[in-house]
């Protein structure tokens, strides 16, 4: 009878113990968001990959809760490096995906980050909350002297299959990893707050495949959005006021020989405007693309110039160009639909982040 009694009161224990975990909503205040996002009745809705969740705590455990299928996802544990995860499973029936971050850490302050490294926008991915370990307690997100930086991009920026095995492969969601994009490593390496506004195959006037006179959403029209096809919820500025914006856009306007360049120059040079609207001080850093060559490239770098000299002309001394080196014949430069692969997106990341370093917040090198 005793030990019957004995199980029952561990069996109880164990039920309570579970029960008793700190769960962190997801509009919990705590909870450091990076991205743009809506505030629903149970969830945080959002779209574009880089979208970032962080929490410091006191405690030994933690578990994100995301909605499943749909999306691809990295964590980190205490700054670490960031490891993936899918939220693809047929075990949910509440349509919520738990993911175990971490277990069985020593007693102490620690920090969990997610973030989605695929683009959320035909999945809707969303953000449940955090839950804790019985007893742990939620502190203040270190986020001081921590530059701010925004990217404006497209496939490029997003990662688009850059762990896939080469340039013959298609696109897959499970190969792309924005972490491992040239925008995620820059924002590592500098260890920046960021906002990514970035999808595959949007341009400033024309969308990749689209017909030479221009697209009905292209980048221009959907940035005023929190989320880029919701057109009912517009972003507020306000949020976010980053100190750089690296503007990565141009690809998909140029690729195919099938554009007025007249168009996309005017675009430009508009869509640059509207950034200054919204970011008076902020430093911007217009980058060329990877992926042209010959003439579309040139029509590229011309644009960008000829739009620097613009802004210079109307007193704007806060914008600056970066040139990426074209990817080359190396099959290790590639990964799906002739992207960059990871190990090239490493290489330019170092390179921005240098000219970020040196030129833009003159930082010095020992």
């Amino acid at each position: 009878m005793k030990k019957y009694f004995l199980i029952l009161t561990l069996m109880f224990s164990s039920v309570m113990n579970l029960s008793a975990q700190v769960a962190v909503k997801h509009d919990n205040p705590s909870v450091f968001v990076e991205g743009r996002v809506i505030n629903k009745d149970n969830c945080l809705s959002y779209c574009y990959p880089g979208t970032k969740f962080s929490l410091t705590f006191s405690g030994t455990s933690a578990a994100v809760k995301v909605k499943s299928n749909a999306g691809y996802y990295v964590y980190s544990v205490d700054g670490k490096d960031f490891k993936k995860f899918s939220t693809y499973t047929s075990e949910t029936s509440d349509g919520v995906f738990k993911f175990q971050i971490a277990d069985n850490l020593p007693q102490g302050v620690h920090t969990v980050s997610i973030m989605l490294v695929s683009e959320g926008l035909f999945c809707y991915p969303e953000f449940y909350g955090f839950e804790l370990n019985q007893g742990a307690k939620l502190l203040k997100y270190d986020t001081k002297k921590r530059i701010k930086i925004e990217f404006i991009g497209n496939s490029i920026t997003c990662g688009y299959g850059n762990e896939a095995s080469g340039r013959d492969d298609s696109f897959s969601d499970s190969t792309s990893n924005f972490a491992k994009s040239f925008a995620g490593i820059t924002i590592k390496n500098l260890n920046a707050i960021s906002m990514v506004v970035a999808r595959s195959g949007i341009g400033i006037y024309k969308n990749y495949g689209d017909k030479k006179s221009g697209s009905e959403y292209p980048m221009p029209r959907v940035y005023e959005n929190t989320l880029i096809n919701d057109t009912t919820t517009k972003w507020e500025f306000s949020k976010f006021k980053p100190d750089i914006v690296v503007l990565g856009l141009g690809t998909n306007d140029l690729s195919e020989n099938n554009y007025e360049l007249e168009k996309f120059a005017v675009g430009y040079i508009a869509f640059l405007k509207t950034i200054r609207k919204h970011y008076p001080s902020a430093k911007i850093i217009l980058v060329n693309s990877p992926m042209l060559h010959y003439q579309q490239s040139q029509d590229l770098m011309n644009t960008i110039s000829n739009s620097k000299t613009a802004m210079q002309i109307l007193q704007d001394t806060k914008i600056f160009r970066f040139d990426f080196q074209e990817l080359s014949e190396d099959p290790a430069d590639y990964g799906a639909d002739w992207h960059p692969s990871a190990k090239k997106a490493s290489e330019m990341a170092r390179y921005l982040t240098y000219f970020i370093e040196t030129e833009i917040i003159k930082k010095k090198k020992k």
